[in-house]
C-alpha cells in the first residue's frame, strides 16, 4: 500500500462561485480568495472583498465521495467591509454534526457568525483592528476542559470560552428558526496584549496549550523570567501558551496567565476620592447619597486587558514569519517564512527542530496516523505524524515523516490549488463531543482544475525506520514483486522462470499485513494469470505452515487455492474436448403442452430475421488466459468461511458471464460428470451455489435454435447436470416436511424469477421434470419410472409439484411476451410518426412486481412502434370475464386458449413456409395476413383482459401526447394521438372520458393558455419570435395546434355520456403501481359548462390565428370577466359561481367578430376556368355557425354578411342560392344596393356611352353613384373584387337589382326610386 492522493468530493457550483466573485477569467484566483472548511468536510466558506459564498454537501448518486453544491451566496450588511478571515465551527448536537457556523473576521475588527443557511446570528467587535485570524483550540479527547475560540489582532489576542459562545450561537439560531430577531448581547472575552517593539510586526499566531503545566516546568520558567529568588506559588497558575510569527522578532512565546491585571494607583485613588466626597455632600445636606435608579441587568462586560508574559523570543532580522501551523496535540508547529524556509518548532521547549529548504510561498499542514489492526491479530495501534508541504510554483506535494524522517512521497499537482488544514473539533458541551467525534478531515487539498477535494492517504508503515522495520523490507519486497508482475511475458520460455521467481518473492514476505496487501494487489492487477496466483497462493500456503500465522489468512489462502485449482482443472477439461463429437444424450420426454409452447417460442425468435444477431459467447482458452474472467470468477466467492466457498450475494451481476467462462464447453459435451464431481468436491462449492451458477449458465445463454428438436436436446443436456449437482447434494434436496414446498427447489424458482432470457422456460420445465422425478423416487422409494392413471395422477401432486406449475404457466405467458415485444415491427402500411423504442426488461419478476398495468404499457409501446393504425387494434367482441368462483368456465377457457394457442402457433409455421415458397404464397393467398396483428391475437390469447383495444387506445394516445408535451412543435404526434381517441368502442367510452381529462391536465392545458395569454397580449398572431419563446413552436404551427385543440375537445365532449365501466386484469398480475386505465376510470367527470367555454376560445383563437385577424384583447372582447376566470379553474371541479348569460354589448361584439370571421373565409374561395371550389369556406362557415348556436347569438347578421361577401367577390349564383335560407330584409337590401352602385360605377368607367346611358335615367341615381365614390375609403363601405370594367357582367347586376327591390319595397325604403333607376338604367345597358 502507497502513498495516494485521492478526490474526496466533487464542487458543482466552483465556476459559479468564480464568476461571482468576478474572478473568471483569472486561474489562480483561490491565491486571493479567503477559504475555510468544515473539519468534518459538511461545508465550505469562500470570500471576497464584501462577498460571501457557502457550499454543503448534498446527495450524490454515484457513490462515497461528497458532493458540494452553492447553498446561499450574499453580501455583508456593510459594503464597506472587507473580509479578512473565515473559520467554519460544525456544532453537535449529542453525538451528531447538528449544523456548521460560520465565523468572519472583517478588517474593522468585527466578527458576525452565520449558519451554513446564509442567516446572520449576531456580531460582536473586540478590537478596532483588522482581525488576523479566526481559531478554535479543541480539548483533548476524554477530558472535561473547555474549548476556547481566539481572535487574532495585530498586537493582542481575544479569547473567549466555548461555555460562553456555545449558549449564544443557540440561542440566536433558536430565535432566528422562530422570526424573533434580538442579538443584542455580548459575548464575554479576554483581551491579552503582545509586549512588541516598535518595529514588531505580527504575522500570525497559535495557542499552543491552555493546561496547567507541571511544578518543576513551571518553576523553570519562573525562576527564568522572574530570578533564581523569586517566589513561587505551591500550585502552578494556569497559563496558555501563545506563539506568534512575524518580523522582529520571527518567533516569540508568550504566556497568557489567567486572572492576571494590572490596576494602576490613579484609578484606585480616583474612585476612593469619589466615594468619600458623596458621602461627606451627604452629611452636610442631611441627605442620603444619592442611589443611582434601578437599571436593568447589564450585559457582561469583556474584563480589562492584560499583557502577556515573554518567555522567549527569536531574532533574525532578514527573516520574517508568514503562517504558523500547528500540529494536533499542539506539541509541535511548522512556521514558513520569506526566504522559502519551512522550520519544524518544538513548542514545549521553545526549539527549532528541523529546517527544509527551497519551499517558496509554502502551505503545510500536519497529518495524523494510526495503525492499522490486522484481523484476528492484536496491535499497540501506534500513532505517527507527517507533515505536508504544498509549492504553488512548482505544483508539487511533498510529504515528510517527523519528526526526522524521509521524505516519504511527493505528487505533481495543480499549481492553483490550496491546502486546507484543520485541527479543531466541533464545538459542543464539555467532555461530550470528544468522547464519540467525527472523523476530521485535517488535510485536504482544493483542486480548482477538476473542481474536486482531493485527501491525502498516508500508510503508517512509512514511519517505520527501513533498516530495522520488518514490515519495511516486506514493503521493500512488494515493490520488487510489482515490478516483476509489470515485466511477466506473455509467453515464451521465460514465463516460467519468471513466474517462480515472483512466487519465491512472494514466500520471503514474512509479515502479515503485507501478505494480505500482495494478495489485495494481486486481485487488482491485470496481469494477474491463474498459474501465477496459483504459484504465489502455494509459497504462501508453504510459508504460512512453518509460522504460526494468523488462522483466518491460512483459510483464505486454502479457498484460493482450491478455487484456482477448480479453474485450472476445468479450463483445461475445455481445451481437451474442444474440438470433440458430443456424445448423445438420452432426450426427455416432454408433454404435447410443452412441445407447443417451445415450438412457438422457436418460431417467433427464428422469424427475426431482420434484427441483428445476439452476440453468443464461448469458452476458448488460450495459452494466455483471460485475467479479467479469472478475477472476476475469484470476486464472486466468500473465501472467509473455512472449508467452504460460498457465494457473495452482491456479486450477483457478475454470476452469468462467470458460469459462462468457467463450464462454456464443458456443458455443451457432458463428457466427464463424474469428474466434474470430483473436481466441485475438492473445491468446496457447496451444491446448492453450485446450481446457482449453473443455472445462471443456462439462464445467460441466448435462445437460438432452428428447429424443436434442437431444444429438446439442449434441455436433455440441462437436466442431465442438474441430476448429477442432485446426487451431489444428497439428502439435502429431500429435507423437508411432507407436502411442504422444498427449499432447495424454492431457490431455484426465485432465481427463474429473474431470467430475462427464454431460456429461463426451459430451465423451469426441466427444473420440474427433476424434481418430480426425485418426489416420486422418494415417495416410492424406488426408481420406477413407470407413469400412473389419470385418476391417480391429481392425487400424487404434491404442493412443490403445484408450485412448479404456476411458474412454468407464468413462465410461458411472460416468454411470448417477451418473443413479441422484444422484436420491434413496422407494419406494412406504417401510419403515424416514430417513437423511440426500447427493449422491455420482460423478465417475469419485472412483470409481477410491476403492477398489473405493466403488460398493457409495454404492448402499447410496442403498437406504438409498428405505426398501426388504430383502427386495427380494435377487436369485434370483448373477452370473457373471469372470475374466481367459475372454476368450470375458467378450466374451459384456459383449455380454449391454449387451442388458440396451438391454431396460432400452426398459423406462424404456415407463415414461416410461405416466406420460404413466396411464389406458392402469390398463388394460394392475395393478401396476407398483416405480422403486427397476428402477434397481437397471440398476446391477447395469454393477457385477454390486460389488451382490451380500449386500454391499448388509452395508453397509445397517453403516450403520443406526453412525448408531444417535451416537443410542442411535433403536431404529427398529437395528430396520432387523436387519431387513437376516434377508435374508441361505445362500452369504453368512460375510458375515453377519464384519457382525455388526464391528457388535458397534464399536457394540453397549460400549452393552449399560453397561447390565449399570448395572443390576448398581442391581439393577433404572434411573430415567430415571441411564437417561439413562449409556445416553443413556430407562428405557422399555432393555427393547426389551435384545429387539433378543438378535435381533441369534440372527442372529450362526445364522451360526456358514458356508462359505468370495470377494468379486469389477469389473476397472475400482482398490484403494484396503478395502471393509467385505472387512474383514467377514477377521474372525476369533466363540467359541460367549462368544456363549452373552453371550445369557444379555441375557436375564437383558431379563427384569429388562421385568418390573421386583429382584435384586440380579445379574452376580455368576446368573453365576460366570469368566464375569464373559469377558463383558468380545472376543468373537473365544480364551479363555485354561476356563469352569467351575455350582455347585449357582449353579444354585439361576439357578432361583429363573427361577420370579421365570415369576411376572412371568402379568401379560402378558389376559382379555375371550370370549377369553383367553395367547400373550404362551406367549413368555416359551419364552424361559425356552430359557435354562434353555443354562444346563442342570431345568426341573420352572419348569414346577410355571407350573402353580402359573396356578391362582393363576385359568387352571385352561390349567393341566389342562400338568399332562400335568409329573410329579405331592409338592410340585406341597403347592402345588395350598395354592391350594386359600385359594379355600375365600375362599368361607367369604361365606357362614356354607359355613363351617359345612366345619367339620363336621373340626377338621383348619379348623386348615389358620386356618394359611393366619395365614400369608398371609409371604414364600413364595402367592396368589390372585381377591378376592371371588363369583369362587370350586366345580366348578373340585373339580377341583383331585382333582389335588392325585393328586400326593400316591402316596407317602403327612401332608396327605392334610387333601385327604380338603377334598374332602368341596367336595362338601357342591355339594350
Amino acid at each position: 500500500m502507497a502513498c495516494e492522493v485521492k478526490t474526496f468530493g466533487n464542487i458543482l457550483d466552483f465556476r459559479k462561485v468564480q464568476e461571482y466573485f468576478g474572478l473568471g477569467h483569472d486561474d489562480n484566483w483561490l491565491n486571493g480568495v479567503n477559504y475555510a472548511m468544515s473539519p468534518t468536510g459538511e461545508a465550505i466558506a469562500l470570500a471576497l472583498g464584501e462577498k460571501l459564498a457557502f457550499l454543503t454537501t448534498c446527495w450524490n448518486s454515484r457513490g462515497n465521495e461528497n458532493s458540494y453544491a452553492l447553498s446561499w451566496c450574499g453580501e455583508l450588511e456593510d459594503g464597506n467591509q472587507i473580509v479578512t478571515s473565515l473559520m467554519c465551527m460544525p456544532m453537535l448536537r449529542g453525538t451528531e454534526i447538528e449544523w456548521t457556523c460560520m465565523a468572519i473576521g472583517l478588517a474593522s475588527g468585527m466578527v458576525i457568525f452565520y449558519t451554513d443557511s446564509g442567516v446572520k446570528l449576531f456580531s460582536q467587535c473586540c478590537q478596532e483592528e483588522s482581525v488576523l485570524g479566526i481559531k478554535l483550540l479543541s480539548p483533548p479527547r476524554h477530558t472535561e476542559a473547555d474549548a476556547l475560540l481566539y481572535i487574532i489582532y495585530s498586537n493582542c489576542m481575544c479569547f473567549i470560552n466555548g461555555e460562553d459562545i456555545l449558549p449564544m450561537l443557540a440561542s440566536c439560531r433558536h430565535n432566528m428558526e422562530r422570526s424573533v430577531y434580538s442579538s443584542s448581547d455580548v459575548v464575554p472575552f479576554q483581551k491579552f496584549k503582545f509586549k512588541l517593539q516598535r518595529e514588531s510586526i505580527l504575522n500570525d499566531a497559535v495557542i499552543c496549550t491552555n493546561q496547567r503545566s507541571p511544578t518543576y516546568d513551571y518553576i523553570v520558567q519562573q525562576s527564568i523570567s522572574n530570578g533564581y529568588f523569586a517566589r513561587v506559588q505551591a500550585t502552578p497558575v494556569r497559563s496558555t501558551q501563545v506563539l506568534a510569527a512575524g518580523a522582529e522578532p520571527y518567533l516569540g512565546f508568550f504566556e497568557a496567565e489567567e486572572g492576571y491585571k494590572t490596576v494602576s494607583l490613579g484609578e484606585v485613588a480616583k474612585d476612593v476620592i469619589g466615594m468619600a466626597y458623596k458621602n461627606l455632600l451627604g452629611g452636610l445636606f442631611r441627605r442620603t447619597p444619592a442611589t443611582t435608579p434601578e437599571t436593568p441587568e447589564q450585559l457582561p462586560l469583556p474584563s480589562k486587558e492584560a499583557p502577556m508574559r515573554t518567555r522567549c523570543r527569536l531574532y533574525d532580522g532578514k527573516r520574517d514569519g508568514l503562517t504558523l501551523v500547528l500540529a494536533p496535540g499542539g506539541k509541535l508547529a511548522a512556521v514558513t517564512d520569506n526566504l522559502d524556509r519551512v522550520m519544524l518548532v518544538d513548542t514545549q521547549q521553545a526549539i527549532i527542530l528541523r529546517v527544509w529548504k527551497g519551499y517558496r510561498d509554502a502551505q503545510c499542514a500536519f497529518v495524523p496516523i494510526k495503525e492499522r489492526s490486522v484481523r484476528g491479530i492484536k496491535t499497540h495501534r501506534r500513532k505517527a505524524l507527517f507533515l505536508v508541504i504544498y509549492v504553488p510554483r512548482l505544483g508539487c506535494l511533498d510529504i515528510w515523516a517527523l519528526q526526522n524522517g524521509p521524505k516519504v512521497a511527493a505528487f505533481n499537482v495543480c499549481k492553483s490549488g490550496q491546502l486546507i488544514y484543520n485541527n479543531h473539533s466541533p464545538l459542543g458541551a464539555a467532555g461530550v463531543q470528544m468522547r464519540r467525534s467525527p472523523n476530521l478531515n485535517y488535510c485536504l487539498f482544493l483542486d480548482p482544475s477538476d473542481s474536486s477535494l482531493k485527501e491525502v492517504h498516508i500508510p503508517f508503515h512509512y514511519a517505520l525506520s527501513e533498516t530495522n522495520s520488518q514490515t519495511s523490507r516486506d514493503i521493500h519486497s512488494l515493490r520488487r514483486l510489482r515490478n516483476q508482475l509489470r515485466s511477466l511475458s506473455q509467453s515464451g520460455e521465460d514465463r516460467q522462470e519468471q513466474i517462480s521467481a515472483i512466487a519465491k518473492l512472494a514466500g520471503e514476505l514474512e509479515t502479515l499485513e503485507v501478505r494480505q496487501q500482495c494478495l489485495e494487489m494481486l486481485l487488482k492487477s491485470k496481469r494477474l494469470h491463474p498459474e501465477l496466483f496459483q504459484s504465489i497462493v502455494n509459497a504462501f500456503d508453504q510459508a504460512s505452515a512453518q509460522d504460526e500465522a494468523n488462522q483466518e489468512f491460512l483459510q483464505q489462502i486454502a479457498n484460493y487455492k482450491r478455487l484456482t485449482d477448480l479453474y485450472l482443472t476445468l479450463s483445461l477439461a475445455q481445451k481437451h474436448y474442444v474440438d470433440s463429437i458430443a456424445p448423445p444424450v438420452e432426450l426427455l420426454e416432454l408433454s404435447d403442452a410443452d412441445l407447443v409452447t417451445i415450438n412457438q417460442l422457436v418460431i417467433l425468435l427464428e422469424n427475426n430475421s431482420e434484427q441483428p444477431a445476439i452476440r453468443e459467447v464461448s469458452f476458448q482458452l488460450q495459452d494466455a488466459h483471460k485475467v479479467e474472467e479469472f478475477v472476476d470468477f475469484l470476486s464472486i466467492f466468500n473465501i472467509d468461511t473455512p472449508n467452504c466457498v460460498t457465494l457473495l450475494a452482491t456479486k450477483s451481476d457478475k454470476y452469468g458471464s462467470v458460469s459462462n467462462d468457467l463450464f462454456g464447453n464443458f456443458f455443451t459435451q457432458i463428457q466427464c460428470m463424474d469428474q466434474f464431481k470430483q473436481w466441485v468436491t475438492a473445491a468446496c462449492i457447496p451444491s446448492k451455489d453450485l446450481l446457482k451458477l449453473v443455472i445462471f449458465y443456462w439462464l445467460d445463454k441466448p435462445f437460438k435454435y432452428s428447429d424443436c428438436d434442437e431444444v429438446v436436446e439442449e434441455m436433455s443436456r440441462i437436466a442431465c447436470t442438474v441430476r448429477a449437482i442432485c446426487e451431489l447434494a444428497g439428502d439435502e434436496i429431500n429435507d423437508y416436511a411432507y407436502n411442504a414446498i422444498s427449499p432447495w427447489w424454492q431457490q431455484v424458482r426465485e432465481l427463474l424469477l429473474e431470467s430475462k432470457q427464454f431460456s429461463g422456460l426451459l430451465v423451469a420445465i426441466v427444473c420440474k421434470m427433476v424434481a418430480t422425478h426425485l418426489w416420486r423416487n422418494r415417495r416410492d422409494g424406488s426408481c420406477d419410472d413407470s407413469a400412473t392413471e389419470d385418476d391417480e395422477r391429481w392425487e400424487t401432486i404434491s404442493h412443490d409439484e403445484a408450485q412448479w406449475g404456476l411458474l412454468t404457466g407464468k413462465l410461458e405467458d411472460v416468454s411470448v411476451l417477451g418473443a413479441i415485444l422484444g422484436q420491434p415491427r413496422i407494419c406494412r402500411e406504417p401510419v403515424g410518426p416514430e417513437l423511440p423504442y426500447e427493449q422491455p426488461d420482460c423478465s417475469l419478476k419485472n412483470i409481477l412486481n410491476s403492477g398489473k398495468g405493466i403488460v398493457s404499457e409495454l404492448t402499447a409501446k410496442w403498437l406504438i412502434n409498428s405505426r398501426l393504425h388504430p383502427s386495427l387494434i380494435v377487436e369485434i367482441t370483448p373477452p370473457g370475464n373471469e372470475t374466481d368462483d367459475e372454476p368450470e368456465a375458467k378450466s374451459k377457457k384456459q383449455k380454449k386458449s391454449a387451442q388458440q394457442e396451438r391454431e396460432q402457433a400452426q398459423e406462424l409455421e404456415e407463415e414461416t413456409e410461405e416466406d420460404a415458397n413466396p411464389e406458392e404464397t402469390a398463388v394460394e393467398h392475395s393478401e396476407p395476413l398483416e405480422p403486427v396483428l397476428e402477434r397481437l391475437a397471440l398476446l391477447r390469447a395469454h393477457f385477454p383482459f390486460s389488451l382490451e383495444s380500449g386500454v391499448l387506445l388509452s395508453l397509445m394516445a397517453w403516450q403520443h401526447m406526453v412525448h408531444w408535451s417535451k416537443q410542442l412543435a411535433q403536431l404529427e404526434h398529437m395528430r396520432a394521438a387523436i387519431r387513437c381517441l376516434q377508435q374508441y368502442r361505445t362500452p369504453d367510452l368512460a375510458l375515453k372520458h377519464g384519457t382525455c381529462c388526464l391528457i388535458w391536465n397534464a399536457t394540453l392545458k397549460y400549452p393552449l393558455q399560453a397561447t390565449a395569454k399570448l395572443m390576448q397580449k398581442v391581439g393577433r398572431l404572434p411573430v415567430d419570435k415571441m411564437c417561439q419563446q413562449d409556445l416553443d413552436m413556430s407562428a405557422a404551427l399555432v393555427p393547426e395546434f389551435l384545429e387539433l385543440c378543438l378535435e381533441f375537445l369534440e372527442h372529450f365532449t362526445s364522451s360526456m355520456e358514458h356508462d359505468k365501466r370495470e377494468l379486469n386484469f389477469e389473476q397472475s398480475l400482482s398490484e403494484g403501481q396503478q395502471p393509467l386505465q385505472f387512474l383514467a376510470l377514477q377521474q372525476h367527470h369533466a363540467l359541460p359548462q367549462l368544456l363549452q367555454l373552453h371550445t369557444q376560445l379555441c375557436t375564437v383563437l383558431h379563427f384569429i390565428a388562421q385568418f390573421q385577424l386583429r382584435l384586440q384583447r380579445p379574452l376580455t372582447t368576446l368573453f365576460d370577466a366570469l368566464g375569464n376566470k373559469a377558463l383558468l379553474s380545472d376543468i373537473n371541479k365544480e364551479l363555485s359561481y354561476a356563469l352569467p348569460a351575455p350582455d347585449l354589448v357582449l353579444q354585439d361584439q361576439r357578432t361583429q367578430f363573427l361577420c370579421n370571421v365570415v369576411t376572412a373565409t371568402m379568401d379560402v374561395i378558389r376559382e379555375d376556368l371550370e370549377q369553383l371550389y367553395i367547400l373550404d369556406h362551406v367549413y368555416y362557415m359551419a364552424k361559425v355557425c356552430a359557435l354562434a348556436d353555443s354562444w346563442q347569438l342570431d345568426k341573420l347578421p352572419i348569414l346577410r354578411r355571407q350573402v353580402v361577401e359573396l356578391y362582393a367577390f363576385g359568387y352571385d349564383a352561390e349567393a341566389q342560392l342562400l338568399l332562400h335560407d335568409i329573410s329579405e330584409d331592409e338592410e340585406l337590401g341597403r347592402q345588395l344596393l350598395e354592391i350594386a352602385g359600385r359594379r355600375l360605377n365600375l362599368y361607367a368607367d369604361g365606357s362614356q356611352s354607359a355613363f351617359l346611358k345612366i345619367a339620363s335615367v336621373g340626377h338621383q341615381l348619379l348623386a348615389y353613384l358620386d356618394n359611393l365614390k366619395e365614400s369608398s375609403t371609409e371604414e364600413h363601405s364595402l367592396a368589390i373584387s372585381a377591378s376592371k370594367p371588363e369583369e362587370i357582367n350586366v345580366v348578373q347586376l340585373d339580377k341583383l337589382i331585382t333582389h335588392v327591390y325585393k328586400c326593400l319595397s316591402k316596407r317602403g325604403s327612401k332608396h327605392l326610386i334610387t333601385v327604380a333607376q338603377m334598374y332602368n338604367a341596367v336595362r338601357l345597358l342591355q339594350t
